[in-house]
């Protein structure tokens, strides 16, 4: 056996299985097709060779990565051109993926990891896509216009140590989701919560006020059906109820739901005020009420912004509602709805112990049912914490299993807004900071009223050095969901971003309002003792390294560089961190 350096193409078939049973005869042809007029002269005109065909996939080598995947967006561009006169579920797709590799050569054949790894980033990659290795991705990134996403590290079957991946799609081009179609998946029952909102009241004098409370009651409705796990009432049905006088017990008995949300609208020269209330339908009692007082300049901006409040309020305050009815009932006898509550309950208490029962429970749900998109977004998510909360050198395996269940969990509903604030955060961790932020604003275009991904987008928006783009992110995520249980790492992101920006009195009041929220960690109590070692404040510095002391005893400045890592990716700049810490040694925190 002789050893060479190869470019490993391996190409295969999306859904074989599937177009086989559909037409037997004429999947065959057209893959014979594929293949004779398309791959196979593609490969020869990079200066490859086809290794062997393995049913419906090719392996391929070349000598050169800049031709194998020059090969592989060729293939793909004209695949597409030949699928555009073809039904879309007829049509052929395939996934290709590339890596640079020692290989071992017998005869014609070719064996080594590299095989392995080529035929795991083939299995990631999207219908009608791409998936290359770092090494490939370095060696071509000067030498052709390949415009790939960073897509993190991930572990590949048989191989030891995670590789990072870059993924590539037709530019412009809207790929078929990987998912099973709708009609092949079962999905159980789940035991959600559903909601009325019955049209808010018109309590001004000026009757064309009218149509204000009735656009408005509109837009909540709206806005409260982007929510996934919640069960809306159709506005036909909501609006049989206007005028007339009719108690929470009868609406959710005339239209199955378990809570009515009432209201008033009332208007005063140039200002509003809307009140809104929960109540419960079985009994009629009141579960949560506020009032929001608004200057009326734009009508649709007031609308759209009181809408979102009152559905960011909203979504927490069931959440907790629903929670408490489980009290008292074992795991055993709950569904994978009110086992997912329960896990929601550990993961926001913000503990190592609790996000492990958390865990614990997001897998039970899941358990009971695969297809339960949430669940697998949670658990991604409860991943992420514990990369923040446990032993730091699990901080990279931590994040390789976030990306895979947010991706499972895209692939079973690609609307889940969790699913898409899972992968950006773990993304963003994972050092593919571009990628996280356009996840997190897909998060946000499914459900404007996510107050945790407004804070996340934030947060990320901070680690690209762009804070005052995070703090207006931040500040929406206060304003949607003033009690949410992130409350203190919304405070503490402030604190980071004013810091930033040199900023320093708005940094330490966000890093004390921080530290006196629920559940909060050391990291306001440090991010505070850098704030006062940059203004030279060495007595109120000490102080506060009493504080971080009391979180973090013996804690100094090499273990808080180690923080700002997941793995080898630093979360800031280096360029912050070397800052970050200059700020602690002013501060007397010993190294």
């Amino acid at each position: 056996m002789t050893r060479r350096l190869a470019a490993i193409l391996d190409a295969d078939v999306v859904g074989f299985s599937r177009l086989m049973g559909l037409d037997e005869s004429g999947t065959f042809a057209t893959l014979k097709e594929h293949n004779s007029e398309i791959i196979v002269p593609s490969i020869g005109k990079h200066h490859g060779r086809v290794v062997k065909f393995v049913g419906d996939g090719t392996l391929a080598e070349f000598a050169s990565a800049v031709d194998a995947v020059g090969c592989a967006v060729q293939i793909q561009k004209a695949l597409l051109g030949r699928n555009e006169a073809i039904e879309p579920d007829r049509r052929m797709l395939w996934r290709i993926g590339i890596h640079v590799a020692d290989v071992l050569v017998e005869g014609e054949d070719i064996v080594g990891d590299g095989m392995n790894v080529a035929a795991s980033l083939q299995a990631l990659a999207p219908p009608g896509g791409i998936c290359v290795s770092q090494q490939v991705n370095d060696q071509i990134r000067s030498k052709l216009d390949f415009r790939a996403i960073d897509f993190g590290n991930r572990r590949l079957k048989n191989i030891e140590r995670p590789i990072r991946v870059w993924r590539w799609t037709v530019e412009g081009e809207q790929l078929p989701s990987s998912a099973a179609p709708k009609d092949q998946v079962a999905r159980p029952v789940r035991n959600r919560p559903s909601i009325a909102v019955l049209p808010f009241s018109n309590m001004s004098s000026m009757e064309e006020q009218e149509h204000f409370s009735d656009g408005f009651t509109d837009e909540l409705i709206a806005t409260l059906a982007r929510c996934r796990w919640l069960l809306v009432a159709a506005r036909n049905s909501s609006f049989s109820y206007k005028g007339r006088q009719a108690n929470a017990r009868q609406v959710a008995e005339d239209l199955g739901v378990k809570y009515v949300l009432e209201g008033s609208v009332r208007r005063a020269d140039n200002r509003i005020r809307v009140t809104a209330q929960l109540l419960n339908g079985t009994d009629g009692t009141l579960l949560w009420a506020e009032r929001y007082d608004r200057t009326l300049a734009d009508i649709f901006e007031v609308q759209d912004q009181l809408a979102s409040e009152i559905t960011g309020t909203i979504e927490p305050e069931l959440g907790s509602i629903e929670f408490a009815a489980l009290r008292g009932r074992t795991v055993l006898d709950m569904d994978a709805w009110e086992i997912y509550l329960k896990g929601l309950w550990h993961l926001y208490r913000f503990t190592f112990d609790e996000l492990k029962t958390a865990k614990a429970l997001f897998e039970q749900a899941i358990s009971i049912d695969p297809t339960f998109a949430q669940a697998q977004a949670r658990l991604a998510y409860v991943h992420i914490q514990l990369g923040w909360y446990g032993p730091l050198d699990e901080r990279a395996e931590r994040i390789c299993e976030a990306i895979e269940l947010a991706e499972r969990a895209i692939g079973l509903d690609q609307k889940e807004p969790a699913a898409h604030l899972a992968l950006g955060r773990a993304l963003a961790l994972d050092g593919a900071t571009e990628a996280g932020i356009a996840h997190l604003r897909n998060a946000l275009q499914l459900d404007q009223s996510f107050a945790q991904a407004h804070f996340a987008l934030g947060q990320v928006l901070c680690y690209a050095e762009r804070p005052a783009e995070g703090i207006a992110e931040v500040r929406e995520a206060f304003r949607l969901s003033p009690r949410d249980p992130h409350l203190w790492t919304f405070h503490n992101i402030l604190a980071i971003a004013n810091y930033q920006l040199n900023n320093m009195a708005e940094a330490a009041k966000a890093a004390r309002a921080s530290l006196h929220s629920p559940n909060a960690t050391f990291w306001p109590a440090i991010v505070l003792v850098a704030i006062l070692g940059r203004q030279g404040k060495t007595d109120e510095a000490q102080e506060a390294m009493a504080r971080l002391h009391r979180f973090r005893p013996g804690m100094n400045r090499t273990d808080a560089r180690r923080e700002f890592y997941f793995g080898d990716n630093p979360v800031m700049t280096e360029a912050f961190i070397d800052r970050f810490i200059a700020d602690l040694a002013s501060a007397g925190l010993p190294d």
